[in-house]
C-alpha cells in the first residue's frame, strides 16, 4: 500500500477547496468501516446480490481518494458476486480491502488535520 495519498481527483472536482476535500475525506473515513462490515457480513451470509450492491456503492469511493489498487479489488469482488464465480476467494478479497483501508486510515486522518488548519 502506497502511503502517499493521491487526492488529485478530489482536488479537481472540488476546485482545490480544502473545506470540500476535508468534508469528503471525513465522510470516507466515517462511512467506509460500516460499508466494509456490511460487505463482510454479506459474504459470510452468502448474499451475493447484497455483496454486489455494496461493492458497487463502495467502488468509486476508493477511486475518489486515489486508492486505485483497492478500487480494483472492490471491482473484482463486485464482478465475482454478480457472476457467482470464485466465491471461495471473496473472504480473502474483503480482507485485502479492509487491510488496505486500515493501512491508509492514518494518512487520511493526517491529511484531514493538515487541510483543516
Amino acid at each position: 500500500m502506497n502511503s502517499e495519498l493521491d487526492l488529485s481527483y478530489l482536488e479537481e472536482v472540488t476546485g482545490g477547496s480544502s473545506e470540500m476535500i476535508v468534508e469528503m475525506l471525513r465522510l470516507f473515513v466515517k462511512d467506509t468501516p460500516d460499508q466494509l462490515s456490511n460487505l463482510e457480513k454479506n459474504v459470510k451470509d452468502g448474499d451475493w446480490d447484497a455483496v454486489r450492491a455494496e461493492a458497487h456503492k463502495l467502488k468509486p469511493t476508493f477511486q475518489y481518494v486515489g486508492m486505485d489498487d483497492t478500487h480494483m479489488l472492490v471491482a473484482d469482488l463486485e464482478t465475482k458476486a454478480r457472476n457467482r464465480e470464485q466465491i471461495e476467494r471473496m473472504p480473502e478479497l474483503v480482507e485485502s480491502i479492509k487491510r488496505n483501508f486500515n493501512e491508509a486510515l492514518t494518512s487520511f486522518e493526517i491529511k484531514i488535520k493538515e487541510l483543516s488548519s
